[in-house]
């Protein structure tokens, strides 16, 4: 009988990627950085969406510190509640980008079939921020006005995007220091 070590590495390796891809979409679609410059991004995906709650700027975790506790506690439910969808729509983004990097490197290169893989690139995308949105939304649709608005705000003013547009930027203390910014080693 063979031993079962390759198949228990195999499920945990396939966990650990799965995780990393829901966390990986799960922060570029709450308060990820993005490399392009505003006229790239407006050029590939159209006007910026800023200034509305759920933008691509919006910062989920902000957005929940603002909640008293026991909306916070109400809030952390449902969004657990959601995420075996979310875990769903993540792995299908996973599949379509993967069928895309193939399209785009078959000989012959193929450009209908390259359109239609990014397509479904962009609607798999699209379907995990229409499910952030919903669970947002639902957790909204419970709060009184005056919390609803400070957290909403809160979710605003700690996005990525903001905290670089008001100077602050990332947070350099959790970064390791560069090398100019490290103590000299020292030498007998």
């Amino acid at each position: 009988m063979r031993s079962p070590t390759p198949w228990i590495a195999a499920l945990l390796v396939s966990v650990l990627l799965n995780g990393a891809l829901i966390g990986f979409l799960a922060h570029r679609s709450a308060d990820g950085p993005s490399w392009r410059s505003h006229s790239e991004r407006d050029r590939m995906h159209g006007p910026s969406r800023h200034g509305g709650a759920m933008s691509s700027g919006f910062d989920v975790r902000g957005f929940l510190g603002a909640l008293p506790e026991a909306e916070r506690e109400l809030a952390g439910q449902r969004l657990r509640a959601n995420m075996e969808t979310m875990r769903d729509i993540g792995r299908q983004a996973f599949e379509a980008r993967r069928e895309a990097d193939a399209v785009l490197a078959a000989e012959p290169f193929d450009p209908v079939a390259a359109q239609a893989a990014l397509q479904r690139v962009r609607e798999t995308r699209l379907g995990f921020e229409a499910g952030m949105e919903a669970s947002l939304i639902e957790i909204i649709a419970g709060l009184d006005p005056e919390v609803r608005a400070a957290a909403l705000e809160a979710g605003r003013r700690n996005s990525f995007r903001e905290r670089r547009a008001r100077g602050d930027g990332p947070r350099r203390e959790r970064r390791r220091p560069g090398p100019e910014h490290r103590p000299e080693p020292d030498r007998p």
